[in-house]
Parts: C-alpha cells; sequence; structure tokens
C-alpha cells in the first residue's frame, strides 16, 4: 500500500490538474468570444460604412464611391477586406490585390460570420449580409485579419499553461511541507511506540491532535487492560504458589515424622488443599475460555456458554439458572473481561447456591447486571469489606475470595459501580453492577 504522503500528493496532483486545464480553457474559450465580438462590431461598422457609400447614379442603379471610403482598404493585404456584389455590379476592395473573395447568397435580413482562410495565409473573420436599398438588393462581405487575436490566444494559452504549472508545483511542495508538520504528531507516537516496546515508558502521550486522539485512547486503553491482565495472571500464580507451599511444606514434614499413620493423615488432607487448588484454577480457566477483545459483544449469547459449562461443574447441585436479560443487551470491550467478570461472580455464586441462581441484564441508563442466589449469603461485615477497593481476600477457601477482587479490578477499568446485598426473593448474595454507556 502506498504511503498516505504519495497519496494526498497524487490526489493534490489531479485535483489541481483538473481544475487548473479547466480554468485555461475557459480563459480561451472567454477570450476567444470575446475577441469575435469585437471584431464582429467592427465589421457591421464596415458595413454599415459600405452601405452609406452606395449611391444611386443617374440611371437609379447604385454606384461605390470608393473614394470616402477608409483607407485601409486600399492598402493592399490589410487584413481589411471587403466584397459587394449587386445585380449589375461587383465590386472588390484593393486590398486584395490580385486575389478575391466570395460572397454567399443571401436572402435581404440574413447575416453569418465565420472564418476563413484570407491572402497570405492570413486567418479572416468575414461578416456576410443581405441588405436592400433603393428597391436594389446588395449583398455584402466584410472581413478582417483575425490572426493577431489567434495569436494572442495561443501566447495566453502557453502563458497560462506554464503559470498554472508552476502554482501546480508549488501547491504540491506547500502540501508537503503541510503534511510533514500534520504528521508529526504520529511520528512522535510511533516513537512512544518504540519507547514502550523497549521499557521506557508505559502510556502514550493523549497531548496529540483530536484526530489522532481517538486512536491514542484506544492504545492506552489497550495497554491498561494488558497490564491488568497481566497483574491478574502474576497475582492467581503468586496466591496459587503461596496456597501450594503450605501443604507442600507439611508433606515434606510429615515425610520425615516418626508416627506413620498420622504422617499419612497429613500426607491426604494437604494432598485434598493441593487438589482443591488446582480444580479451583482449572475452573476459572475453563469458564473464562478463550480470549477475543475489542468486539460488540451480545450478552445473551455470552451467557450460553458460561451456564453450559458452569452446569458441568456443578453438575452434583443440578443447579437451575433464571435468566431474564434485555434483547438489545450489548457491551463493546473486552470479551474476556467480560467472560472474567461472569465467570468469577457465577462461580462464586454456584458454589453458594442450593437450587437457583439468578441472572439479569438491563439496558436502562447504562448496563445493569443483577446476580442472585439462593445460598446462605454472606454476613453485612464482610460485605463491607469486600467493596472496599484494592480489598483482596483468601482464595483457598470454598467461599467469595480472590475471585471478587478480580471482578472490582475490571469494575474499576470500566468506570462501573459494584453493590453487594442479601437478595430478598432468594435470600443469599445479591450482586448488582451498573455499567456506563460507552
Amino acid at each position: 500500500m502506498s504511503s498516505l504522503k504519495s497519496r494526498l500528493n497524487i490526489g493534490v496532483f489531479i485535483i489541481s490538474l483538473i481544475f487548473f486545464s479547466s480554468l485555461i480553457i475557459i480563459n480561451v474559450v472567454f477570450f476567444n468570444s470575446f475577441g469575435e465580438d469585437f471584431v464582429q462590431t467592427r465589421l457591421q461598422h464596415d458595413t454599415d460604412a459600405l452601405l452609406a457609400n452606395l449611391r444611386p447614379d443617374a440611371d437609379g442603379k447604385l454606384r461605390l464611391n470608393e473614394d470616402t471610403l477608409n483607407p485601409i482598404f486600399l492598402q493592399p493585404f490589410s487584413g481589411h477586406y471587403f466584397r459587394v456584389e449587386m445585380e449589375h455590379e461587383t465590386y472588390l476592395s484593393r486590398s486584395l490585390w490580385d486575389k478575391t473573395m466570395s460572397v454567399s447568397e443571401l436572402n435581404v435580413g440574413e447575416t453569418a460570420i465565420f472564418q476563413n482562410e484570407g491572402p497570405t495565409e492570413q486567418t479572416l473573420l468575414t461578416l456576410e449580409g443581405g441588405y436592400s436599398k433603393e428597391g436594389q438588393t446588395v449583398l455584402i462581405a466584410v472581413s478582417e485579419d483575425y490572426t493577431p487575436i489567434t495569436d494572442s490566444l495561443q501566447s495566453l494559452t502557453i502563458a497560462l499553461v506554464f503559470l498554472n504549472g508552476g502554482i501546480i508545483i508549488f501547491l504540491m511542495l506547500l502540501q508537503r511541507i503541510i503534511v510533514n508538520r500534520g504528521m508529526a504528531p504520529l511520528r512522535t507516537t510511533t516513537e512512544e511506540l518504540s519507547l514502550i516496546g523497549s521499557g521506557e515508558k508505559s502510556f502514550l502521550n493523549e497531548a496529540v491532535p483530536e484526530e489522532v486522539l481517538p486512536l491514542v485512547k484506544e492504545i492506552n486503553k489497550l495497554m491498561v487492560m494488558v497490564d491488568n491482565r497481566i497483574k491478574r495472571s502474576t497475582t492467581a500464580l503468586g496466591n496459587l504458589a503461596h496456597a501450594l507451599k503450605t501443604p507442600l511444606a507439611l508433606i515434606e514434614q510429615s515425610v520425615t515424622g516418626i508416627d506413620e499413620v498420622k504422617t499419612s493423615q497429613e500426607i491426604i488432607g494437604a494432598a485434598d488443599q493441593i487438589k482443591h487448588q488446582l480444580n479451583s484454577e482449572l475452573k476459572r480457566a475453563r469458564i473464562i475460555g478463550s480470549s477475543v477483545h475489542g468486539q460488540k459483544i451480545d450478552l445473551a449469547d455470552l451467557m450460553d456458554p458460561l451456564i453450559s459449562t458452569l452446569k458441568k461443574i456443578y453438575r452434583d447441585k443440578d443447579l437451575s439458572f433464571e435468566l431474564d436479560i434485555d434483547p438489545d443487551a450489548t457491551y463493546i470491550g473486552d470479551r474476556h473481561d467480560m467472560m472474567e467478570l461472569f465467570g468469577n461472580l457465577l462461580d462464586n455464586a454456584c458454589k453458594n447456591a442450593v437450587r437457583k441462581v439468578s441472572i439479569k441484564i438491563k439496558t436502562q441508563q447504562g448496563l445493569n447486571f443483577i446476580i442472585e442466589d439462593d445460598g446462605p449469603g454472606i454476613k453485612e461485615d464482610l460485605i463491607a469489606q469486600i467493596e472496599k477497593r484494592g480489598t483482596r481476600l483468601d482464595e483457598a477457601g470454598d467461599g467469595h475470595g480472590l475471585g471478587l477482587s478480580i471482578v472490582r479490578e475490571i469494575i474499576d477499568l470500566n468506570n462501573a459501580r459494584i453493590k453487594y446485598s442479601r437478595s430478598d426473593q432468594f435470600g443469599g448474595l445479591k450482586v448488582f453492577i451498573e455499567m456506563p454507556d460507552k
């Protein structure tokens, strides 16, 4: 694909070429029309002068008094010529010298104007007309050399071509300078991306033109999502390592113990803890699934695979899921975040539910999520604790643990609001999330 600069240069060249070519054509046509009108007016005056100099003789026949004519008609090849034709006589201007000219058979009142070739390779503009004087029909053709005007038009055309060509080159150079200055923020952003890649910067500077700002914001948003995902993965691995450290140490101590029966029981207990922790992480991986981000997500379609997976994980509970989702409920953003948000909330609900889990998604002033279960719920003091930003609870237990702190991170990332309370309908935990419009 060609560069943006090349595309802009080609675009400016084509538009300028079309514009200035049209300008040249309009100028040439206008000045040619102006020249024809000017010469035609002079020819009409010459025709009127010829008619005025036609006088009847003693026999009543019209005769041309050449002594009173414009002297220019007397100079050989002066560029001004005439032919006066009557039934009894024809007059030619002396300026024709040994040449001749014709006149068309026109009716009285008819006129015609056209260009034709004259003596000494002159281009003539000729006006012909049929007239009546003293009851006699007179045909008059008057010509004037049009070559000076055509030469002037040719010179004007050449001058316009060179002038407009120079203007086009100047505009292209000026446009290139403007484009280079306009793209300076993009070059700066490119350099900042290189600095981010080398670890010298974390985010792009958002002090850029408004045309580039949406791109920079999206890149920064992506960087935040990637950074948060890495932090969550690092935290999860740290918690997993911490959770496994104690049972492994217990196994190591038990192996060196003396009481074999007690040792076996401790090893089995420690192994159960490890198994529980690994199963918990595997459940989360199965619930979240693959990562697809930056798209419009139909939340009803998102729920189907989640619920299907949870039913398999908690098949021994035979849970019933109640869904109430608006048809137009959609989310634009990271699918991975939505899978992790609902995955953690629904996993916690399924862990504590007895028979039912309710999911409501409403599109009123943004997105509203309500997840409820019929489990024992949690105490008021614990609700206040998990609502605090940055609070992390122990993941090793079966209750509400680190998953809710991950939920908090996703909520903060989306500038959303979350509220925990007791469900009036089911008696368990109720989670309300208000997600603003994007």
